[in-house]
């Protein structure tokens, strides 16, 4: 098994990857939202993995769902409503302690990430495309396999709570890999234009 310490080290390195892929990225806006996403990934793992505030660490990963959303479509001023939306609620739930009114939040912002980075293949560059709809998935099955270890824990059903917490770092760490390489330019497309911020 492998030691929280090296589980956050590997995330720490996913996002240097993102970080030193700027002069290779095909878009510096999706660059630029890739970081911020990795950024509070990491800030959610230092609360789930290693300090265990459970709150905190969904609410951050929150917020690596609105930077993901926002790398899929065309930036608009409205967009920063979503970011202090969830900062409100953020707050609101922090304050109350409403851990799974949070979790039906993130659950939300999963599913619209997902589902309009999939409408993204027109527009992407399409490894870059494929890179991200893999590491996503990887991901949501990550978050199955925390679902179904949680419910194994507070349930008392000891079957399946060793697959699952096993599971959850086997789809995780590959998800954010295949993330941290996707604002990289890895094949010539000159059709794509980079949309700025």
């Amino acid at each position: 098994m492998i030691a929280p310490d090296y589980k956050f080290a590997f995330i720490a390195c996913c996002l240097i990857v993102a970080l030193f892929s700027y002069a290779r990225c095909y878009s510096k806006k999706e660059w630029s939202l890739l970081v911020c996403g990795l950024g509070f990934t990491l800030l959610a793992d230092y609360f789930l993995v290693l300090s265990e505030q459970h709150l905190f660490g969904v609410a951050a990963f929150c917020f690596v769902h609105v930077f993901y959303i926002f790398r899929a479509v065309e930036f608009k001023k409205w967009m920063i409503l979503p970011l202090v939306g969830v900062g409100v609620v953020w707050a609101a739930a922090l304050s109350g302690g409403f851990v799974v009114f949070m979790a039906g939040l993130y659950a939300l912002l999963f599913a619209t990430n997902i589902f309009i980075n999939f409408k993204t293949k027109a527009r992407r560059p399409k490894v870059n495309f494929y890179l991200v709809m893999v590491g996503l998935i990887l991901f949501a099955l990550c978050d199955i396999n925390v679902m179904l270890f949680n419910l194994t824990r507070y349930t008392g059903i000891s079957h399946g709570f060793n697959a699952s917490f096993t599971l959850i770092w086997v789809f995780y760490l590959p998800s954010q890999a295949f993330l941290a390489l996707s604002a990289l330019r890895l094949t010539k497309r000159p059709e794509f234009v980079e949309q700025e911020v």
